[in-house]
């Protein structure tokens, strides 16, 4: 007897990650981008902030664009960046 199991779907489980961002529960694949994270909860990078949650109790920013090394279970948080409305400073208007 064969195996009934599609091997795509094996290999999407067992590559996927468990984090958690926000406190919500995502499966990433390994190599995503703190881009990516913040991605996950419709946060633009430009305007996006991805910390990750360390042991010691103070969380620690994230590079944008460079890979982030995950463990299962790893705890994220996204928040935006501060933007104060109105006219630039010093723009007279």
């Amino acid at each position: 007897m064969s195996s009934t199991t599609s091997p795509a779907s094996d290999e999407t489980t067992s590559s996927a990650v468990v984090i958690f961002v926000n406190r919500r529960r995502f499966e990433v694949k390994p190599g995503v981008t703190g881009a990516g994270i913040a991605a996950l909860l419709g946060v633009p990078a430009e305007n996006a902030v991805v910390e990750i949650e360390a042991g010691d109790g103070e969380p620690t920013e994230l590079v944008l664009d460079a890979p982030v090394a995950l463990a299962p279970g790893q705890q994220f948080l996204v928040t935006r960046q501060y933007v104060m409305g109105g006219s630039p400073a010093g723009d007279g208007a």
